[in-house]
């Protein structure tokens, strides 16, 4: 007997998506080459001098297709079709001042750092599906490896950049980001379909 799964955790965990991407008005997918404009931050928030965040980025690291179908011993039968998305919701991220080129230059490394750890999954993945092991217990273990070192590693740009309040992003970060995002250049998702 097989069963169709369908996934889906609060905020940006893991969810299994559709089979082609749709950008649409409120969603931006990772690309190499593109970045976040201050228009992209729909929220509206005012300053705070107490508030120790300037911004806000919200992401998702999407487990693509949507549908997965798992059999009675737990296999995904569809396995070999696994790949993981990098979105930014426009309509959940705020900057507060959309004039300073150093805030938004350090909410696109969050976001790139979000895409890092993508790569990270998808070569995971890869490795599992040459291994030819379809256990959904194994794609999930590992999605949350590295969605929890996601979360240390974005929490520790913040503190050593203290939240953006920086010049321009270090660039040491910036530096180190690019490094690791190009080591795992080989793991660059790049299917888009605009609505």
């Amino acid at each position: 007997m097989t069963r169709l799964l369908y996934i889906s955790l609060l905020y940006t965990a893991m969810v299994f998506g559709q089979k082609d991407i749709v950008v649409s008005t409120n969603v931006v997918q990772w690309q190499e080459g593109v970045f976040l404009t201050p228009n992209d931050f729909k929220i509206v928030k005012e300053s705070d001098l107490f508030d120790v965040e300037n911004a806000v980025t919200t992401y998702k690291i999407e487990i693509l297709p949507k549908e997965v179908i798992v059999d009675e011993d737990d296999n995904i039968v569809n396995y070999l079709k696994m790949n993981l998305a990098t979105y930014f919701y426009k309509n959940r991220s705020w900057l507060g001042d959309k004039n300073d080129p150093k805030l938004l230059a350090h909410e696109q490394l969050h976001f790139d750092i979000a895409e890092l750890f993508a790569r990270k999954m998808r070569k995971a993945f890869e490795e599992l599906k040459n291994k030819k092991i379809m256990s959904f217990d194994a794609y999930q273990e590992v999605y949350y490896k590295y969605w929890k070192a996601c979360k240390i590693y974005q929490n520790t740009y913040d503190k050593e950049t203290f939240n953006g309040s920086m010049p321009i992003p270090s660039n040491d970060w910036l530096l180190k980001i690019h490094d690791e995002l190009s080591d795992l250049e080989a793991y660059t998702y790049i299917k888009i379909k605009s609505n």
